[in-house]
C-alpha cells in the first residue's frame, strides 16, 4: 500500500523566545530544551523518506526554528527530498528574529521549492515582521502570512489543549470526534525526537506518561531496533486508524472547539 500523506511537521527545536500560554506544541512547559542537530535531522529525514512515498506539505518549525544553529544545514538536507514533496516545503517563523542573509540567500535560490509562513502575533511579539516581509518582497521570495492578531484571526484563534482529562469514554465517541479533527481527518503528522506522531498533543501526552507508548500510534523513525518494513507497517497502521489513545483525552482541532486569543504570554497580564 502506498504511503502518500498530506502533511508532516518536523520540529527542529524546543527553544522559543516567546512563551505562549496555549502553544500547540507545549513549548513553554518543557523542563529542558534542545535543538535537533544536523546529524540527527539527516537520519530522521533519511528514515522518513524511505517509508513515506510522498507528502503534500512538509513543514519545518519548532519552537522557533531560527534559533537552531543548524537550521540552514537542515534546510539544505530537506531540499534533497523535494521530489517526494508534492505541494510545498514550508518554513514557519514567529517573525520575532530577522532572517540572516545566508538563509535569505537559500530561500531566494530555492524560491520555487520553498515557502515561508510568517506568523504575525502583533502586540510587540512579532517584532521583525515588517522587516522580514520587506526583505522577502525585495528578493521576490514567496511567503504566506498567518495573522494571529487583529480581527481576522487565522483559524479563528487558538484552542486550549491544556486539559488532558478523558473527554470521550467510548471508542465510538473517540472515533467520531477524531474524524472531525484537522490532524485525524487530514492525515497530518508531526516529528519530535526522531518519532512520528499523529499530533503534538499525542507526543506530549506520551512524554508526560498520560497515555502509554504504543507502536502503531507512533512511528519510531530513528530506532534501529525496528526494521524499515516494521516502521512502514506502523505508519500504515497510524494512517488507517480512525483515532488513537490520545484522542480520548482531546477536544480535537475541530471547528466546534472553543477558541482562545492567540499568543497570550505566560506571566503577562495582557497578550
Amino acid at each position: 500500500m502506498k504511503t502518500d500523506i498530506n502533511r508532516t511537521v518536523l520540529n527542529i527545536t524546543t527553544y522559543c523566545n516567546l512563551k505562549c500560554k496555549h502553544c500547540l506544541a507545549f513549548i513553554p512547559y518543557y523542563d529542558t530544551h534542545r535543538h535537533i542537530s544536523f546529524t540527527e535531522a539527516k537520519e530522521i529525514l533519511a528514515q522518513y523518506f524511505q517509508i513515506v512515498d510522498s507528502v503534500g506539505h512538509f513543514t519545518i518549525t519548532g519552537g522557533e526554528p531560527l534559533l537552531n544553529p543548524d537550521v540552514l544545514s537542515i534546510m539544505e538536507e530537506v531540499i534533497l527530498y523535494k521530489e517526494q514533496i508534492r505541494d510545498s516545503l514550508d518554513f514557519v517563523t514567529n517573525s520575532s528574529i530577522m532572517i540572516s542573509p545566508d538563509i535569505l540567500n537559500f530561500f531566494e535560490t530555492h524560491r520555487q521549492d520553498i515557502r515561508l509562513i510568517l506568523s504575525n502575533y502583533g502586540n510587540g511579539l512579532s517584532t521583525q515582521f515588517d522587516n522580514i516581509k520587506k526583505a522577502l518582497d525585495d528578493r521576490n521570495i514567496p511567503y504566506r502570512v498567518s495573522s494571529f492578531c487583529g480581527k481576522d484571526l487565522y483559524y479563528d484563534g487558538w484552542i486550549d489543549f491544556s486539559d488532558h482529562s478523558v473527554k470521550w469514554k467510548t471508542l465510538e465517541e473517540r472515533d467520531r470526534n477524531a474524524q472531525k479533527c484537522l490532524h485525524g481527518a487530514g492525515k497530518y503528522f508531526v516529528i519530535n525526537d526522531g518519532e512520528l506522531h499523529r499530533c503534538s498533543r499525542s507526543y506530549w501526552r506520551i512524554r508526560q506518561n498520560i497515555i502509554p507508548k504504543i507502536i502503531g500510534e507512533y512511528v519510531p523513525l530513528t530506532d534501529n531496533s525496528y526494521t524499515l518494513e516494521e516502521k512502514r507497517e506502523a505508519l500504515l497502521t497510524l494512517m488507517n486508524a480512525k483515532s488513537t489513545t490520545s484522542c480520548a483525552h482531546c477536544v480535537g482541532f475541530t471547528n466546534e472547539a472553543e477558541r482562545v486569543l492567540p499568543a497570550q504570554q505566560l506571566g503577562a497580564d495582557t497578550p
